[in-house]
């Protein structure tokens, strides 16, 4: 039977190489809001399905029923709200929580039968900032620590059920969100200077390539030093 893979934010820069990855060995679900750019992704594919979800509301996925054993599941959707303390809002707070922490609590919730059925794998794509923060990464920073703790307990709690949990670290990866931070701190962006997101999928892999008796708990992945 074809192990499945559930993946939100497909079409950003990590999950996009993520579901490049999978889609030869796995059917995918692509979950998400903006349906016609996953449609188009999908129909790349040789098995994936769109589920329409709107991750910033709360609302949910629309219909998970169809998802009943779960190999994989990768929480890539996320936002980068930068700014001081003083300078952000209580929205910047309650966007960050929402699509980058509590989607991924209730989505997980919702799909735990699924991953039970299955013996399924958990991947949480979070970020070097949620090691550590930096000024300016305050709602951002707390967002990611809050999901590294989620990941924490959710390992523990699942491993009598098989499931496994891997949270992933990487540092700065040329992706449209490095853009924008690079834009925040006034700095000439150089996607090729960074950590590519193809190379953050094969840590997922990775991870998954050591089956059921051992588990990459945590994986944190850098720009290597630059040559002088």
């Amino acid at each position: 039977m074809t192990p499945t893979a559930l993946i939100t934010g497909a079409t950003g820069g990590i999950g996009r190489a993520i579901a490049d990855l999978l889609a030869p060995t796995h059917r995918l679900y692509l979950l998400g809001r903006n349906t016609q750019a996953l449609q188009q992704l999908a129909d790349g594919y040789p098995q994936a399905t769109v589920i329409e979800a709107e991750l910033n509301t709360g609302t949910g996925a629309a219909d998970l029923a169809q998802v009943t054993g779960l190999d994989v599941l990768v929480h890539s959707a996320g936002v980068l709200r930068m700014g001081s303390v003083e300078q952000t809002m209580q929205e910047d707070w309650a966007e960050s929580f929402q699509v980058n922490v509590l989607a991924p609590v209730e989505l997980t919730r919702a799909l735990l039968p699924a991953l039970r059925a299955a013996g399924g794998h958990v991947f949480m794509i979070n970020s070097g900032l949620g090691l550590r923060t930096i000024a300016g990464s305050g709602a951002y920073s707390a967002s990611k620590f809050a999901l590294k703790a989620f990941a924490d307990a959710l390992r523990l709690e699942e491993a009598e059920h098989g499931v496994l949990v891997t949270s992933i670290h990487p540092g700065r990866v040329g992706t449209d969100m490095q853009a924008q931070l690079h834009a925040w701190e006034n700095k000439e962006y150089d996607a090729d200077a960074w950590v590519r997101p193809e190379q953050v999928a094969q840590t997922l892999l990775t991870a998954l390539s050591l089956g059921e008796a051992a588990n990459l708990d945590s994986i944190s992945i850098n720009p290597a030093p630059r040559k002088p």
